[in-house]
């Protein structure tokens, strides 16, 4: 709860406020009340304050002198002023001071309400805003943090949210003032678990000064980091895989991008150079662009399309997703799904939901069959849903559909 004090010379208009504003319901408490400024001053000190509600005048020192001292040893506090229509170059001043508002007296308490309301969710905002930079402070000192590794995960995978997408910006610019990067995928085909953790750790003590972020773990074969885009870090890659010998160790780097937005794209162009390598079994370090006749996920995908439309059209009343075919085809959900937008010009969930509806338009032409059963025969274990969705598509429910079917036919 934020904590309050109100200083004001008239006992009235003190109680007044007490007993007419419901304080909790503001997630306040009053922690004291003064009748005189140097009065405020020694309970500010005691009880640290989040609000101060003071009137602009009082005799000795006024609601200003008090707001200035108060600033001394309590910086955050925030100030509301009761004033009167005559006290204009007394507000004036209290502007300087950053008054967080200022309320007319005689005071009217919903006014007043909303002014601490007001207060109290830019307190909420600042306090938030502080807690998210010790977590980043915290972050840049341990860059092997399991908040850093999901947001570079996520965000390698496309699935993060704008929030966390600029707390990684903003860790990143932090920690490395990083212009533009890259990202590497490692391939490792050690023979024995404990034999391929001894090569990562080899790797990432060899790139610690190199990477930015942990070697995020993509599964038993595979790790992923973020590069700068200088020679050096490239380098050292080509370095460190030399040193394994004949160890099958295949290492994809993306081109360089700008910002984090692409980050999803940069992963997926360093795991198809990866992909590359490790079909002809070729240890070494290659850049995205560099390889000729790239096998790229885009090909593979047109070449097989024709496989995708006939899985999906055959088999639209099953419980198929996104992820079982985005996996048929070794890529991310994001990356088939965005193929399969750029090929179709709709996205998976629009094309499935078409297909399920033309059929379920088509079943509903036989009135021998139940809606539930047509719902059921597109796929749709829940018929209230399939009716919800059959409206949206259609603008009509299965029922009206078939009537107005049924009528146009005569039947």
């Amino acid at each position: 709860m934020f904590k309050i004090l109100i200083a004001d010379d008239e006992w009235m208009i003190r109680e007044g406020l007490k007993q007419t504003i419901n304080w909790e319901a503001l997630n306040c408490v009053l922690v004291g009340e003064a009748a005189d400024g140097e009065q405020a001053v020694q309970q500010i000190q005691a009880f640290q304050p989040d609000i101060l509600i003071s009137d602009i005048r009082m005799p000795g020192m006024d609601g200003l002198e008090l707001a200035w001292s108060a600033q001394e040893f309590c910086p955050e506090l925030k100030v509301i002023f009761l004033t009167g229509f005559d006290d204009f170059v007394y507000a004036q001043q209290a502007i300087k001071l950053k008054a967080s508002d200022f309320v007319l007296k005689p005071t009217d308490p919903d006014t007043l309400v909303k002014a601490i309301d007001k207060v109290c969710k830019e307190l909420v905002r600042t306090r938030q805003h502080a807690s998210v930079m010790e977590q980043l402070q915290s972050w840049k000192r341990d860059r092997e943090s399991l908040v850093v590794q999901k947001l570079i995960h996520d965000s390698m995978l496309g699935i993060t949210d704008t929030a966390s997408l600029e707390m990684l910006k903003e860790w990143l610019e932090e920690t490395a003032g990083l212009q533009k990067i890259r990202v590497a995928v490692v391939q490792m085909e050690e023979e024995g678990e404990e034999r391929r953790h001894e090569r990562w750790l080899h790797i990432k003590e060899r790139l610690y000064a190199r990477i930015y972020g942990p070697l995020i773990m993509i599964d038993e074969l595979q790790r992923a980091c973020i590069i700068p885009d200088e020679e050096g870090a490239v380098g050292m890659l080509k370095e460190t895989v030399t040193e394994f010998g004949k160890a099958l160790v295949y290492v994809g780097v993306s081109l360089s991008y700008g910002g984090l937005e692409q980050l999803d794209r940069a992963y997926q162009e360093a795991l198809e150079v990866v992909r590359h390598r490790a079909a002809s079994k070729q240890s070494g370090v290659s850049v995205y662009g560099d390889i000729e006749h790239l096998d790229n996920a885009a090909v593979h995908f047109a070449e097989g399309f024709r496989q995708v439309e006939a899985y999906v059209q055959h088999n639209f009343n099953e419980d198929i997703s996104l992820q079982q075919l985005a996996a048929r085809f070794h890529l991310s959900e994001a990356h088939f799904s965005r193929l399969f937008r750029k090929r179709l010009g709709v996205s998976f969930i629009e094309y499935l939901t078409r297909l399920r509806m033309e059929q379920a338009k088509r079943l509903l032409g036989d009135e021998n069959v139940r809606i539930y059963e047509v719902s059921l025969a597109v796929g749709y274990q829940d018929s209230r849903y399939f009716s919800q969705i059959f409206r949206k598509y259609t603008g009509e429910t299965p029922t009206e559909y078939r009537k107005r079917m049924l009528e146009s036919h005569g039947m």
